[in-house]
Parts: C-alpha cells; sequence; structure tokens
C-alpha cells in the first residue's frame, strides 16, 4: 500500500491562495485574490485550473510584465 504524503508547501489541496505576485496586477483589488497552483506538489495544470477545484469565481488577469494571473474572487471559496 502506498502512503500519500501530505505536502509542505501548501498542506496538500495543490494551490497558494492568496499568493504574492511579483509583479503589478492592475484588476487586483477587492474581493480578488491571486491563486497559483502548488509548485512543489504540482497537482494541477496551471493556476487557473488550480483556482477552480477551490472557487467558483476565477479568471486570467493581465499583469503591467505583460503575462498572466490567476484572480479569485475569495467570496466564492466553495470550501472553508
Amino acid at each position: 500500500m502506498r502512503v500519500k504524503h501530505k505536502c509542505s508547501v501548501c498542506g496538500g489541496i495543490g494551490l497558494l491562495a492568496p499568493a504574492i505576485p511579483s509583479c503589478r496586477i492592475p484588476a487586483l483589488k477587492y474581493p480578488w485574490i491571486v491563486v497559483e497552483k502548488c509548485d512543489s506538489c504540482d497537482s494541477f495544470a496551471d493556476d487557473l485550473s488550480a483556482g477552480v477545484s477551490e472557487f467558483k469565481v476565477v479568471g486570467w488577469f493581465l499583469c503591467t510584465d505583460g503575462g498572466y494571473h490567476a484572480l479569485a474572487d475569495f467570496r466564492t471559496k466553495m470550501r472553508s
């Protein structure tokens, strides 16, 4: 029987929310938070799919560096 170990970075949920971005995201205002997949356990393909696992309202938003970040409305968290 294989024992699954809990990730020490994310606690086993596969994402970090809220995460701290290294750039500026103009859309990052209340009630939005940055959501990132946990790179340590790599449970999700990308930040958006990680966000959808915990929040009902999630989307890609442009940052000032030209990249995209997944933001979630923290009020729509599905689990406590």
